[in-house]
């Protein structure tokens, strides 16, 4: 498993640094197979932020659709793409790290359902949620 991680990861910088995937510079720091489940580090970068210093809520849509995409083609064994995401806000993303949990719901031979919860990485807190289907290439 940690091989279809890397070579996820590979994937999403090789030659890629101005690519969406690769500017969020997400870490994989966790995976249980048979749970189906991740964890994704991303740390806060200045061109992800709003006014206030917060990250954008474009950036946080981003990160879940980065972290579970990244679920889904690994335990998936192939490629896929987003058919949809919807993401609930609870609190504003301030800190300087984040964690986004994830975990495969159904992993059909066409559609994935995935739900995930965002974690302020020194807090603990929870920051917002949210699920997502994705289709699977062939």
């Amino acid at each position: 498993m940690k091989d279809k991680f890397q070579k996820i990861m590979n994937n999403i910088t090789k030659n890629a640094e101005h690519r969406m995937n690769a500017m969020l510079a997400p870490k994989v720091c966790g995976y249980d197979e048979g749970k189906m489940t991740s964890a994704i580090r991303f740390e806060k970068k200045e061109w992800e932020q709003n006014q206030r210093g917060e990250l954008h809520g474009g950036a946080v849509a981003a990160m879940f659709d980065t972290a579970m995409g990244m679920s889904v083609a690994a335990f998936s064994e192939g490629d896929v793409t987003t058919a949809d995401l919807a993401v609930s806000y609870i609190r504003p993303f301030r800190g300087e790290a984040f964690r986004i949990e994830s975990e495969v719901i159904h992993l059909g031979r066409t559609l994935v359902r995935v739900s995930a919860k965002a974690y302020d990485e020194a807090t603990e807190k929870c920051l917002a949620s949210a699920t997502s289907n994705f289709v699977r290439l062939k």
